[in-house]
Formats: structure tokens, sequence, C-alpha cells
């Protein structure tokens, strides 16, 4: 069984100041924080890039298994 301390020193948790300075522009970490939580516009599967990826892997996959068939 393990033997826990507690700490009972009341530490001050005020952030740095350089944390303040890094979080003062809003329009900043408001940019990061919707390209984090946002979806794209555009479906992974409407893109055409996208798409001709996927096709590719699946016709190599698609043929990978055929040979191991025949």
């Amino acid at each position: 069984m393990r033997k826990f301390k507690i700490n009972y020193e009341q530490k001050s948790k005020e952030p740095t100041k350089e944390q303040m300075v890094r979080y003062k522009d809003f329009a900043s970490v408001s940019h990061r924080y919707e390209r984090l939580t946002k979806r794209p516009k555009k479906p992974l599967y409407k893109d055409p890039k996208l798409f001709l990826l996927l096709l590719i892997i699946g016709l190599v996959f698609l043929l990978l298994f055929l040979e191991e068939r025949g």
C-alpha cells in the first residue's frame, strides 16, 4: 500500500507574467481555439485531393487482397 504525503502549504496559483502576456491577445487565443474545435467546412470525402488519396489506398488494398486469393 502506498503512503501519500499531504502538502498543507498553500502555494500561489497565480499565472506568471510570461503566461499572462502570451494569453493577453484574445484574438490569437480565440483563433487557436476555433481552429482546434471547429470542423472543417468541406467534409473529408468531398475534398478532391483526399478523395483521390483514399481511392488509391483502396485500390492498393483491393489489389493486395485479390493477389492473396489468387
